[in-house]
């Protein structure tokens, strides 16, 4: 077996090839711009609340539509 060949766990042989070396480089980004699991719990309840937040708008707004309209003022009758 040759130095530069080393063998991966199915016993054939691979070259280190360029695509190979951005693979390598692309699975170290993710992993180092992945969020630790608190900070995901975190980014989810943020989710949640600000959901629940749009949801009450949206209840207000429809409360103020629902609303029945006033006479808009008095009636005057004029000679």
């Amino acid at each position: 077996m040759n130095q530069s060949e080393p063998e991966n766990p199915s016993g054939k042989h691979q070259t280190d090839c360029f695509c190979g070396a951005i693979r390598r480089g692309l699975q170290e980004v993710v992993e180092t711009l992945t969020p630790p699991e608190s900070a995901g719990d975190h980014f989810r309840e943020a989710r949640l609340e600000f959901l629940r937040g749009i949801r009450d708008l949206v209840d207000h707004r429809i409360d103020h539509l629902s609303r029945p309209k006033s006479g808009g003022g008095t009636r005057i009758v004029v000679e």
